[in-house]
């Protein structure tokens, strides 16, 4: 099977992978930071409650790769 690795880090700037699929393309965390005036924990959690307000994105996302292995990169 093919594998696909997932960045779900809203603050990864720099990878080691190229991702198939990216949630900065639908939040980022200096966007974040910036527009609510958090700080990178508090803004990391906003992401995180926004993807799951958002999971038909997620959805969207991993339909492509139904037959594949995912690798979820997460924060941390």
């Amino acid at each position: 099977r093919t594998v696909h690795v997932v960045n779900m880090d809203p603050a990864a700037e720099q990878f080691e992978y190229t991702p198939s699929f990216d949630i900065r393309d639908l939040i980022s965390l200096d966007d974040v930071m910036e527009e609510c005036q958090l700080g990178p924990n508090g803004g990391l959690l906003y992401c995180m409650e926004y993807l799951l307000e958002n999971m038909d994105w997620f959805r969207d996302q991993v339909e492509d790769y139904s037959d594949d292995y995912i690798i979820l990169d997460c924060p941390g």
